[in-house]
């Protein structure tokens, strides 16, 4: 079966992952069939389906036009030969059982038509040993997609012993026609990539609770290794059963180092499984944070060297290549590198802010991936100190401002400590954006923002400063200070005028509506938008043309555009109406509201 013959696709389960898939492939323009054992499965999905598309139109993703074309490829049936009769790729998403599997596939192979491709959407069973049903197994194959799927990228395409080089080729192509990123899991191999390396790591953290605490570690590798959260919070969101049992599976297949720790088979035997729960390593009563501060005293190495030692052995065993695991990490586990680019860059703390001097060019990283690259005073001392050095060098012709990750450019000011400020506290937290932001205007190179994902709040500030800002597809504005009671203070209210107008200006900041980037090139945000997966090429290209042009006429030039002698005393107003809020409660409300995920009272 060749991917352009592929014209029908048939989801076995309406559950969240069925149906997930249902939509993404249907939206990739393929008939759908959904089939499942129950109406009120089907009905489920139906209206999780619906409720996901009636989202993408909210945020004009998508029209209401091809919300009705996504619902129209969509057939729900409890007829099996119905929904696998005439389909040329048959997709299972049924609960994690090898007998329930088993008795899905031995009836689906036999009706669905002999060349169809059979694919499992199981994230840890073996794909040889479920094709042992089926007529065929040279087209049997794993098509593992992550949770949700109608987000998350990545799929893994798990070869099976039998499976054949066409097969893998043909999903991975279709993969890639759904809008996801395939990786080729060459070996089957117990968890793939992602649960094989991560599930791993989260037994690894437990192993260390006999000398460190729970919040100490996951604080410290949220905070301090730039992980997206801690393992324990995330063994509680997969959920302690699931990982329970893909560490079973390990320990029976792999080896008994792979055995769950005590205290996982503690809480999964007193049926603690987290979150769904209300009780893992957390309470939930509360939603549980961990702070800076209580990162203190935990070397972040003691678990990501096992975290990089696993895909290592994942390698030496040829079950995937070096990319296909570092893309897998990054994509199914969203953390900002993966095991072997962290090893590249050294294993330790990240820095909260990166530079890297190359071919003229002075780059400028702000690295809190975990946080959306959220601000903090200490960034923006070391954004000071980095413009500082790269004005000072003659060798650098330009600098460039970029985020982290794929998800951020900067998504404001870190707003966690605002509540506990004075009001001289706070006026000095708007002067201190002020002063830094500034040099970006005062250096004699030039300098751009380059906004590869959420540009919010003071994140949007910055690159006002900025002599030119380019963005990504993904890339999203917004200045929503007003939906906390609070006010922009790093700029906004004096640059956001003079870029994109006063009405345009007024609009953004009153109302904090967030903007695409195609809207932020059409009233001047931006001057160049480019596709996500040609991003980082068309920087360089936009970047050479600075480097190659005449440095004292772009000096001269860029000194006489962005002279204002107003500048200062506006900044100084717009610092004392800033901490004048701080003599009010709304700040506060809606703060806590932003903390708790609710819609603040003022």
């Amino acid at each position: 079966m060749l991917p352009d013959q592929v014209e029908k696709i048939a989801i076995l389960g309406a559950g969240v992952m069925g149906h997930g898939i249902a939509q993404i492939a249907s939206a990739a323009g393929y008939r759908i069939a959904v089939r499942d054992i129950k109406q009120e499965f089907l009905d489920n999905g139906l209206k999780g389906i619906t409720k996901s598309l009636d989202y993408l139109v909210k945020r004009e993703r998508i029209t209401p036009e091809v919300k009705g074309e996504i619902l129209g490829r969509i057939k729900f049936t409890l007829d099996l030969k119905e929904a696998v009769g005439d389909a040329q790729l048959v997709i299972e998403a049924i609960p994690e059982k090898m007998e329930i599997k088993h008795l899905v596939w031995k009836e689906a192979a036999e009706l669905a038509p002999d060349d169809a491709i059979l694919a499992s959407n199981t994230s840890s069973l073996s794909i040889t040993e479920i094709a042992t049903v089926v007529p065929n197994p040279e087209r049997f194959v794993g098509m593992h997609f992550f949770n949700p799927p109608a987000i998350m990228k990545l799929v893994e395409v798990n070869q099976g012993d039998k499976t054949s080089k066409e097969t893998v080729d043909t999903v991975m192509a279709l993969a890639r026609k759904m809008s996801k990123t395939p990786v080729w899991v060459k070996k089957d191999a117990p968890g793939f990539i992602v649960n094989r390396i991560l599930v791993t790591y989260l037994n690894e953290a437990a192993k260390l609770l006999d000398k460190f605490d729970i919040e100490q570690i996951d604080a410290a590798m949220q905070h301090k290794a730039g992980m997206p959260m801690g393992p324990f919070m995330l063994s509680d969101l997969i959920g302690l059963d699931i990982v329970h049992n893909i560490l079973k599976t390990f320990e029976e297949h792999i080896g008994p180092e792979y055995a769950p720790h005590e205290k996982i088979i503690e809480l999964f035997d007193s049926r603690k499984l987290g979150r769904k729960t209300g009780e893992g390593f957390y309470s939930y009563t509360e939603r549980p944070a961990v702070t800076e501060e209580q990162a203190k005293g935990f070397d972040v190495k003691l678990l990501l060297e096992p975290f990089v030692k696993e895909a290592e052995r994942l390698y030496t065993e040829a079950v995937a290549t070096v990319e296909d695991i570092d893309t897998a990490m990054k994509l199914g586990a969203n953390i900002p590198k993966g095991p072997f680019e962290m090893k590249k860059a050294g294993l330790g703390e990240e820095k909260p802010v990166l530079t890297e001097k190359e071919n003229g060019v002075y780059k400028i990283t702000l690295n809190r991936p975990s946080k959306l690259n959220s601000m903090t005073l200490e960034m923006l001392g070391l954004i000071s100190e980095a413009v500082d050095e790269a004005s000072a060098d003659p060798e650098i012709k330009a600098i460039l401002v970029t985020g982290a990750g794929d998800r951020a450019f900067c998504a404001g000011a870190d707003v966690s400590q605002f509540p506990g400020l004075s009001v001289e506290e706070a006026r000095n937290v708007s002067k201190a954006g002020h002063n830094t932001f500034k040099k970006f205007m005062e250096t004699p190179k030039p300098v751009v923002a380059a906004v590869n994902g959420y540009a919010l709040g003071g994140g949007n500030e910055l690159i006002l400063f900025c002599d030119l800002r380019i963005a990504s597809e993904k890339a999203r504005f917004s200045q929503p200070e007003v939906s906390l009671g609070l006010m922009t203070g790093w700029g906004g209210t004096c640059l956001l005028k003079k870029v994109v107008g006063q009405t345009v200006a007024n609009e953004l900041l009153l109302t904090g509506r967030r903007i695409n980037a195609d809207e932020a090139k059409s009233i001047g945000l931006v001057s160049h938008v480019y596709p996500a997966a040609e991003f980082e090429a068309k920087m360089n290209e936009y970047l050479q043309a600075l480097v190659n042009g005449p440095p004292k006429a772009i000096s001269a030039m860029k000194k006489l555009a962005a002279s204002d002698n107003n500048l200062d005393a506006a900044l100084d107003a717009e610092a004392d109406a800033f901490a004048d809020l701080w003599n009010y409660g709304e700040l506060k409300e809606g703060i806590d509201a932003f903390n708790n995920r609710r819609k603040p009272v003022f």
